[in-house]
């Protein structure tokens, strides 16, 4: 993980991602997308590469509040700027991302799901490198007034992802606290493919080598680790990026998730990470892993 860490790797999970629901909800919320308060960064500064927002579409924000409120201690303020409801997400005084409320469309599966979005100079260019590479333009690059210019992708193996050219500048590199996002993996069909894909659109380093007694590719920019990839657990459904957030307890949070309403999609397993690692959802279905890295070195 993050400066060397350990590589977190789930050996099952159930990524359950209706991709055209998901799609119809992202164009749906431009609007709401368009607020003028982003990341916490200093203007100019910029690293590509560096994943530094994560947007959660949802039928149900208040619940999301609630829950996420009680098992992360996440705080929420709505962005009254927003031509449409938009909640801002804080950690610990820090803004982390944002939610929106989606309509399910007729025979849809979407109740919530994650959408990451990662620092690049040029989003206009990351999309000419997503088409040339088979991949799909979703939301093409829109300049939004105190946000910056944003576009959605599907990658060639079909991940959905964000990028982000943020007008007031990316987030440092500072030391992750609990609350944070810790780390992210990508699970696809092809790891050597996608990780060159993602090296030619934000011009990562990519490593393969012994993590934790796994092999893993490891996607970094700046000297330092940004995610993972590695291959589509059997049984999944199809490719897609997962954020874990850093815990002090997995036990005490995987309590807190049962009884704010969530589900644990994958128990720790002594086996991973000594049983530090596992994987939620919340009431509506919206995917994250939490992990307990006691080491608690690196950036965020």
């Amino acid at each position: 993980m993050y400066g060397g860490r350990r590589q977190a790797h789930p050996r099952a999970m159930k990524l359950r991602m209706d991709i055209v629901a998901f799609l119809l909800a992202l164009l749906a919320s431009v609007a709401a997308a368009a607020s003028p308060l982003g990341p916490d960064g200093a203007p100019g500064q910029r690293f590509p590469g560096k994943f530094i927002w994560y947007d959660l579409a949802t039928e149900n924000p208040e619940g999301a509040r609630a829950f996420y409120g009680a098992v992360f201690g996440w705080k929420f303020r709505d962005a009254n700027e927003a031509a449409a409801p938009y909640t801002l997400i804080e950690n610990e005084g820090v803004k982390i991302g944002g939610m929106f409320k989606h309509t399910r469309p007729p025979g849809g599966k979407v109740g919530a799901r994650w959408l990451s979005m990662l620092s690049v100079n040029d989003p206009a260019r990351a999309a000419q490198v997503v088409r040339k590479s088979g991949g799909q333009v979703v939301l093409a690059p829109a300049n939004f007034k105190g946000r910056g210019v944003h576009a959605v992708f599907r990658d060639p193996q079909g991940a959905v992802f964000g990028v982000l050219a943020a007008e007031g500048g990316d987030p440092p590199d500072t030391p992750v606290i609990d609350g944070d996002v810790f780390w992210l993996d990508l699970f696809t069909t092809d790891p050597e493919k996608a990780a060159a894909f993602y090296a030619e659109l934000a011009g990562y380093e990519v490593a393969v080598g012994d993590v934790a007694g796994r092999t893993r590719t490891l996607l970094a920019s700046r000297g330092i680790a940004r995610a993972g990839v590695t291959h589509l657990p059997r049984g999944a459904d199809r490719p897609g990026w997962l954020p874990y957030i850093l815990v002090d307890d997995v036990p005490g949070t995987l309590a807190r998730v049962r009884s704010s309403g969530g589900k644990v999609l994958m128990e720790p397993q002594p086996g991973v990470l000594d049983g530090n690692l596992a994987v939620i959802a919340d009431r509506e279905g919206g995917v994250l892993g939490v992990v307990n890295w006691t080491a608690r070195e690196g950036t965020r």
